[in-house]
């Protein structure tokens, strides 16, 4: 998944590592970047899907 469209102004993938870490959940900065688009893809869907229902109302 090459999306990399998380906000270069917001978290950074290096601070999504060392959140995850102190969590307990060591990744790469790769896997971190892919969590940032994956979450970016989730919340941009879901904003998406509120709108589109306050229009059909």
């Amino acid at each position: 998944m090459e999306i990399e469209h998380y906000n270069t102004g917001s978290i950074k993938p290096e601070t999504a590592q060392r959140i995850l870490k102190k969590h307990g959940l060591e990744v790469t900065i790769d896997e971190a970047k892919n969590i940032l688009d994956f979450l970016f893809f989730l919340t941009n869907l879901s904003v998406d899907q509120i709108v589109d229902q306050d229009k059909n109302h």
